[in-house]
This record gives structure tokens, C-alpha cells and sequence, in this order.
């Protein structure tokens, strides 16, 4: 007798139209996954959206789209037009997708058109003459159609059924995630009829529930049901954690001696990868464009000098597209032995079916993302693969991240969060001021004229702006009228300016993140060279550049020039993928706990854990199982314990207090301070903090770069102020730990 839930599982695939069901026996398949069965019946009844979650590689694209192309042939008489929209964040995925789809559609009648900066003009104007079936396309180019073509839109988009979201946790707490809200809003106010929504991530927090917020912002109206899979793809999983040990480089310029240290790690680790790796095809990441050029151009040496084909590659987003392509297409493949040494572009995307092995170079920036990285592995025979090559320097440099070996301890702590299937919550919701200007615009120039109210109705009151209030508005678009971007008709309604129109006519105004603005590093009156600066910088943060470590000595927006003098402290590079690499409050409080109790995962190598005694010693040694504040090398140091925008904060109430201090990997770091000139700062910032309205203004003036999201340099300084310490800072975090230190001091 047959179990109900296999009867159930049997109803379920009934559902689905026989022309969809005979796909599914050509392509050999005993069962469909427990994802794909379970998002069956919530698809097709059409009411509800859907988050589909579940692991890489398990299917998640058929859950959505089978019973999608079932709906779609069972409405085939009521629909006309375009019935989906497909958005991804990445071109090549939307490639690899449209492949997959038109094998899966063409069963049942169902056109597939991708579209996208690099699909060809004619067959984008064949779509808008006779839409119909599926669209697929980023949010940069909805953004163009949503503005040049609305008329044409709306009528081809009139009976739009679903909205499908890949990759939709990289979009999450983003630029283009906010764009994506806005659009999706403006889409049903244009057409009037609200379309269902299903998300597709392998990557989401425990608390998913919270991601529903994300897919419909100011909700109250459309239920979610949330989708997820017990099954694994990967049945096993192999970690390791490979350690270093980098001596001290001398006879050089004491200056010089950090990029020394962090090239000798890297060419190290390089014989490693070759060791490991040659002949098999890989995915490498490191956290820095840098990092992935210096191994790759090792590895190609490496290869050269054993007179063996080259099979290592970089692949960053300063390639061109050729280039990228070429390396992703050999992937695919797979007929050759192929490495890609990458930043986060291959974190998700290409479907590249058959990686051996998964790797890392450094600490890498989140749990979220080395989860969604190891996902790319282990797809054919269910065994992913994870080695992190972490080189620890040389404790006579008297560095307290290098006596507490604070990379290795990361790296556990990220590996033992991964074990325990915790992943970073998605980020509290923002002002987005600098995409909420962008759609000002974007809704300014697709209508021609617009009044300030009903902008404000589509955009906060009704849409994902909603954090924004009626006054902060106006100011946002008094900002605009500033900068010549809007005007105001003699009606009352706002019309694009002269800058408005120059800027919205530039292919590159439909991107709502920030491309490369490049900032000149000068010292000593001579340029050293340019920097795509994604982040926000301050005088006397220091950071790795040309080779050395640098202290910012000033810093001018208008000429986009960072002033430098060396530094002799400990410097990491500057993010420049505009990606957020903020460690959260939860890897810090797991790396606290693992040099308490020295719960280190079972995967260390015999220098890896070498490393760690080496850097539970030193925790041991300066009592920081009962202490917040030492006295290391350099000087007093704090260890709050917690994610990188309370440090941050910290450092800027500290700063504000006339205290010299910098975040240093996962401590803080005053220079020249003594102990009763920090009790005295302590005192006054727990005063301030305790009459309830600490002054952030104040607290940011020595904040540069406030211009770090595309459309910010036209915001009043006050939104500026406002929407960094939404962001960037936790006022109740940091007080939190000065009450601590109060007790220690």
C-alpha cells in the first residue's frame, strides 16, 4: 500500500499539464525534487507569492517555472501579450536560463526572449510588435524600457502572470534591490493588475520570514508562502583549512614589509593551488582584484615553468566582457582543465555543472557568501569540496591581529556558522535616498511631468520608500531642483531640468548602483595613483595601496582626492566591488567563543592550528577572557566583540571625543591615548548618549565620502547625514559597549 505522503507527492505532479509532464520523462528523471513538488500547488493557484529556497544545483528554476509554463497552457486563451517576467541580476545567468527555458517551453508553445544590453536591437523590436510567452532581463534594462518604451509596455505587459526573481538574495539590502522594488510597483501601477511574485535564492537566513518584507515592501494586502527543502544536493562535504605561516621579511623598508609578507603568502599559497588543483576545473576566490591578478599571473608562471598548458585564469569585473565570457564559456565546457581565480562575479550566475572543488584566499567576507560560493560545487557526484588558504605574518611584527591570529579565528568561525546552517539576516530596511532619486527621475521622464504628490504616493507612501517622510522628500527634490535636475512647470507639476535630461539620456543613468568613480591618491604633492572608491573614508582610516599602507591626511569630494602619508600600522585593502563586507555581530561573538573554549572546526592542517594555539595564547595572555581593553603593542586597544558597524561607531565617538583610534580586523586601536584621557572621552559620550539625543551630525562631519551611492551628490547634507548612520552606524550597540568599558576603566 502506497504512503499518503507518496500519494500526495503523485497529486501534486498531476497537476502539472501533460505536454510539461512528457518533458519530464525525456528527461529521465524517476522523481521531481521535494522543492519542485511542494511549489506546485501554491504556484499555480495564482493567489499568494512564493520564496522558493533551497540548496544550489536541487532544481529550483524547475519549481518554479513547471508549474509557471502549466499555468501559462492553461490560460493560453486569457493571456495575451507577455505573461512573464523573468529578472535576474547578471546577463550571463539570464544566457544560461534562456537555454534551459526554451528546451523546457517549447513542449507547450511558450516563446522565450531574452533581453539585455547584449541582445540584438531586432529581436528586442520583434518582442514589443508581438509580445507574448517570457521576457528575461535585469533591472538595468527594465529601468530603459520602463522609461523610453511605457506606452509599448504597457500594452504588452497588460496581462502579465508572474514576476520570477533569481538570485534573489544578491539583490536583497542592495541598490538594485530597491530599484528592482520601485519597478516592480510602478510595472502594476502601469499595467493595474497585480502579478504574482516568486523568488528564487539558494541563500537565505534563518529567519526567512523576513525576507517576504524584501519581495513586496509596504505590504499589507498579498500573503507570501515561503517554500523550502529538507534535501541537500551535496551529500558530503570536505573542508579544509590550510594555514601559513609568513616570516618576517627584512632588510626592507619597514613600510613595504606588509605587501612583502602579503605577496610571499600569496606566492606560497599559489604552489599550493597548483599542487592541489591543476587539472581539474575550480573556482578560486580571493576578496580583492589585486589578490586575483597577483595569484593568477603566479599560477601562469607556475605553469610556464613545468611547460604545461596554462588552465589558471582572473576573472573580475575590470575585464572585459570578452575576456570574462571566454573564461566562462571554457567552464561550461569542460573539456579542458580550467581554474577561474575570481572576485565575487562568479559567485552566482553560470550554471557551471561540473566544479571539482571550491576555494578561497583569505578569510572570506560572510557566512552568506561563502554558502552561496560552496553551493557551485559538488553538483555531480554530491561531494562539494572547501579549502581556505589563511596565511597568518610573523608575530615579531608586534601586530595584535597577527599575535591573535584574527584570519584564522574568522575563518572558523565562519566555517563553524556554515556547519550550524547560520547565515547573515537580510539587512534592516534603508532610506535608499540615491535610488529613490533615480526613480524620481525615472517616473519624471517616462511621463513627461509629474506633481510632487503623486510622486510621493507611488514612490514612499504606496512603494518601497516608504521610511521616507513627506518633508524629507521635499527636501530630496528641492536637492534636484538645486543640481538642475527637475524644474517646476507652470502648473505645479516637475519636468526634467537641462541636467536632468543630459543625465537620464545616459545609458548609464539606468543603473542605480555606483560605477567606478575614480579618486586620485596623492602624497607628498605627487599622484601615486587611482582608486574606484565604493566606500566611506575618513581622515586618518588607513588602507593598502601601490604596495604600502597609507593614512588619509585629507580628502576633497569635489576634486575626488585622497591625500595620503604612510603608515606603519596594519592596513587592509579598500572594497572595491561595492560589495558590503561588514562582519556581522554574530561571527564576532562566535570568534570571542572559539578563543574561549578553542571549539575550532575538525578541519584545520597541522599550521592552521598552530596558528590558532599561537593566537589563543595571546587571548589567553592578555586576559581577554575578562577584559574589553589592553595595553597590546601599539598601544591601548578595545575588543568589543561585535560586528564591524558597532567598531565603526565606536571609532567615530571616539574620534568626535579627540581620540586617535581605527579599526584593526576585528579590534580598535588608539594611538597615543592615555588612560585617563579615555576615561574622560568614556564619561562624556555615555553623558551625551544618556540625555537621549546624541548629535550624529556632529559625529559625521569627519565622515568623507558621503557620495558612496551613485545619485548621493545631490542630496542635502542633512540626508547625507541620515541616511549613513541608517546604514553604516548602531548608536545603541556602541553605547552598549562604553557602559562596559565604563565598568573596566
Amino acid at each position: 500500500m502506497e504512503s499518503s505522503e507518496s500519494l500526495t507527492n503523485q497529486a501534486c505532479i498531476s497537476m502539472l499539464d501533460p505536454l510539461v509532464c512528457r518533458w519530464i520523462g525525456r528527461q529521465g528523471w524517476r522523481d521531481l525534487h521535494s522543492i519542485q513538488k511542494k511549489a506546485i500547488a501554491p504556484i499555480l493557484e495564482h493567489k499568494d507569492d512564493v520564496i522558493i529556497s533551497a540548496s544550489t544545483a536541487s532544481g529550483k528554476t524547475e519549481a518554479a517555472f513547471l508549474p509557471v509554463l502549466t499555468y501559462l497552457r492553461q490560460n493560453r486563451d486569457k493571456l495575451s501579450g507577455v505573461s512573464v517576467l523573468y529578472i535576474s541580476p547578471l546577463k550571463a545567468l539570464i544566457n544560461d536560463q534562456a537555454r534551459r527555458l526554451m528546451d523546457m517551453a517549447e513542449p507547450v508553445g511558450v516563446k522565450i526572449t531574452p533581453w539585455h544590453g547584449d541582445v540584438a536591437v531586432n529581436k528586442k523590436t520583434k518582442l514589443l510588435k508581438n509580445p507574448s510567452g517570457i521576457v528575461l532581463i535585469t533591472p538595468e534594462s527594465l529601468e530603459s524600457l520602463l522609461i523610453n518604451q511605457v506606452s509599448v509596455f504597457k500594452e504588452a505587459f497588460k496581462d502579465l502572470a508572474y514576476i520570477v526573481i533569481d538570485e534573489f538574495h544578491a539583490l536583497m539590502g542592495e541598490e538594485r534591490g530597491y530599484q528592482l522594488q520601485s519597478q516592480l510597483h510602478r510595472i502594476e501601477n502601469l499595467i493595474g493588475k497585480v502579478p504574482v511574485r516568486i523568488a528564487i535564492s539558494a541563500t537565505f537566513s534563518n529567519d526567512i520570514g523576513s525576507v517576504a518584507s524584501y519581495l513586496r515592501a509596504n505590504n499589507s494586502r498579498i500573503k507570501c508562502q515561503i517554500i523550502t527543502s529538507d534535501e541537500h544536493t551535496t551529500a558530503a562535504l570536505a573542508v579544509k583549512i590550510l594555514g601559513y605561516d609568513i616570516g618576517k621579511i627584512e632588510g626592507e623598508d619597514p613600510r613595504a614589509s606588509t605587501l612583502l609578507m602579503h605577496d610571499a603568502a600569496i606566492t606560497l599559497v599559489a604552489k599550493d593551488i597548483y599542487r592541489l588543483l591543476r587539472g581539474k576545473n575550480n573556482l578560486v576566490f580571493t576578496n580583492s582584484r589585486s589578490d586575483t591578478e597577483k595569484l593568477a599571473n603566479d599560477l601562469r608562471e607556475l605553469c610556464h615553468a613545468a611547460r604545461v598548458p596554462e588552465e589558471f585564469f582572473p576573472h573580475h569585473g575590470s575585464l572585459s566582457k570578452e575576456l570574462r565570457e571566454t573564461l566562462e564559456q571554457r567552464l561550461i565546457d569542460g573539456r579542458l582543465p580550467t581554474t577561474a581565480i575570481c572576485t565575487s562575479t562568479l559567485e552566482l550566475g553560470i550554471d557551471i555543472s561540473d566544479v571539482q572543488s571550491i576555494a578561497q584566499f583569505a578569510p572570506p567576507t560572510s557566512v552568506a557568501s561563502l554558502r552561496q560560493r560552496l553551493g557551485r560545487s559538488g553538483r555531480r557526484d554530491g561531494r562539494a569540496v572547501l579549502r581556505l588558504f589563511i596565511p597568518e605574518f610573523d608575530p615579531s611584527c608586534n601586530r595584535l591581529s597577527s599575535l591573535l591570529c584574527e584570519d584564522t579565528v574568522l575563518s572558523c568561525a565562519i566555517i563553524n556558522l556554515l556547519l550550524k546552517r547560520w547565515y547573515e539576516p537580510p539587512l534592516a530596511q534603508e532610506y535608499a535616498f540615491s535610488t529613490l532619486i533615480q526613480q524620481t527621475l525615472s517616473v519624471i521622464a517616462a511621463q513627461g511631468s509629474v506633481s510632487a504628490k503623486n510622486l510621493y504616493q507611488l514612490l514612499c507612501q504606496t512603494g518601497p520608500f516608504n521610511l521616507t517622510t513627506p518633508q524629507q522628500y521635499a527636501q530630496l527634490l528641492r536637492g534636484l531642483g538645486a543640481n538642475d535636475l527637475i524644474i517646476q512647470m507652470q502648473d505645479g507639476t516637475l519636468t526634467l531640468g537641462v541636467e536632468g535630461e543630459h543625465l537620464v539620456s545616459n545609458y548609464e543613468f539606468f543603473a542605480a548602483f555606483n560605477n567606478n568613480r575614480d579618486y586620485r591618491v596623492d602624497h607628498d604633492g605627487r599622484t601615486i595613483g587611482r582608486l574606484p572608491l565604493l566606500t566611506s573614508l575618513k581622515e586618518d582610516d588607513t588602507f593598502l595601496f601601490a604596495g604600502k599602507a597609507w593614512r588619509v591626511v585629507y580628502f576633497n569630494e569635489q576634486k575626488r582626492v585622497i591625500g595620503v602619508k604612510p603608515s606603519q600600522n596594519k592596513a587592509m585593502g579598500l572594497p572595491l566591488s561595492g560589495v558590503s563586507s561588514l562582519v556581522h555581530d554574530v561571527v564576532r561573538a562566535e570568534m570571542q567563543r572559539i578563543y574561549l573554549t578553542g571549539d575550532v572546526p575538525p578541519c584545520l592542517n597541522e599550521q592552521a592550528m598552530a596558528n590558532f594555539k599561537r593566537g589563543q595564547e595571546t587571548f589567553k595572555r592578555y586576559h581577554l577572557d575578562r577584559k574589553v581593553m589592553i595595553t597590546g603593542p601599539m598601544g591601548l586597544a578595545l575588543f568589543p566583540w561585535r560586528g564591524d558597524r558597532v567598531l565603526d561607531t565606536v571609532v567615530l565617538m571616539l574620534n568626535k571625543a579627540s581620540i586617535a583610534a581605527n579599526r584593526i580586523g576585528c579590534h580598535i586601536e588608539l594611538e597615543y591615548a592615555s588612560l585617563d584621557n579615555l576615561k574622560t572621552a568614556v564619561a562624556s559620550i555615555l553623558l551625551e548618549g544618556k540625555k537621549g539625543n546624541y548629535d550624529v551630525n556632529s559625529l559625521l562631519k569627519r565622515v568623507k565620502n558621503l557620495d558612496w551611492e551613485k545619485f548621493n551628490c545631490y542630496l542635502p547634507l542633512e540626508l547625507k547625514y541620515l541616511t549613513y548612520a541608517h546604514t553604516h552606524l548602531d548608536l545603541e550597540g556602541a553605547l552598549a559597549f562604553f557602559k562596559q568599558l565604563s565598568h573596566e576603566l
